[in-house]
């Protein structure tokens, strides 16, 4: 449990972070490639390995943690982009959504059991999203960007399960889960660096020092969370864990927004909260 709370703060206070970014002007797409360099970092000390072609390929997880890489910040760009061209609430609801690809592969794949009480609190969950994020006007998007939040449903689900798939055939101990979080993250600076390139060129971008401190805070945290979040899977049924880290992410984001942003909660969004805790309750009793 102590993984599961420490992911959650980590995780709180990233979301925090981006909350902070656009009234500080920070660069979106340098603060998170420098997030992935002290990630990437923080790995490679934890590990005081050297550093050859063999620290990334002489592993039967090698293949795993390229994709994993990959789609880290792949994803991320795709939450951006939906966020902004198809909405922040329909972004957020195929986000939290997703929750149910892991879940399912948990019973498919690698033989979870599913009772009465896992399954009511998973429809709980499910629908405490729904409410959560529930705006009065309704979701409106413009017919061909439906493709965004689709794409973010397919792979925030896909991560998570890609996460676990590798925590349940080949990660035994815990210089395991820091050598295959570091070629990960690698992977994702290395990609990150690409888009920097790319965008510098189109003179998109201007170097500023705030951007790296940024995501300098931002790696720290996000090293650690996804650590704490992988370390989580290997103690807890995925179809356990990951609706309470999602549940509870939801909760706790709404509740700092309310609190710390002023951001305005219908009744039914304060529902939505409510339930989200008694579905926590439900999974959590079901274990």
């Amino acid at each position: 449990m102590i993984y599961l709370i420490s992911a959650l703060t980590c995780s709180i206070l990233i979301m925090t972070g981006f909350k902070l970014f656009p009234r500080f002007k920070i660069s979106i797409t340098q603060a998170i490639t420098t997030n992935y360099l002290t990630a990437a970092t923080l790995g490679f000390i934890t590990l005081q390995k050297s550093v050859d072609i063999q620290f990334f390929t002489n592993n039967e997880w090698s293949t795993t943690a390229l994709i994993s890489g990959v789609l880290l910040i792949v994803v991320f760009n795709i939450f951006a982009l939906s966020a902004e061209k198809a909405g922040v609430a329909i972004t957020a609801v195929s986000s939290k959504m997703s929750v149910i690809i892991p879940v399912l592969l948990g019973a498919l794949i690698f033989g979870e059991s599913f009772g009465f009480f896992k399954i009511i609190g998973l429809i709980l969950v499910l629908l405490s999203f729904w409410l959560i994020f529930k705006k009065k006007e309704g979701y409106k998007i413009k017919g061909a960007l439906i493709i965004l939040p689709l794409l973010l449903f397919l792979g925030n689900g896909t991560n998570d399960s890609i996460l676990k798939y590798a925590q349940f055939n080949f990660i035994t101990s815990d210089q395991g889960y820091v050598h295959y979080l570091t070629v990960a993250f690698t992977v994702s600076l290395i990609l990150g660096i690409l888009i920097i390139c790319v965008r510098f060129l189109m003179k998109k971008e201007q170097f500023k020092f705030k951007n790296i401190l940024a995501g300098i805070i931002l790696g720290v945290l996000n090293w650690y969370s996804t650590l704490f979040f992988l370390k989580g899977l290997g103690q807890m049924d995925v179809s356990i864990f990951i609706p309470i880290f999602n549940a509870g992410l939801v909760f706790s984001a709404s509740i700092v927004g309310i609190l710390g942003f002023k951001e305005p909660f219908s009744k039914i969004n304060l529902l939505g909260i409510i339930m989200s805790i008694i579905a926590i309750t439900i999974i959590a009793y079901a274990n």
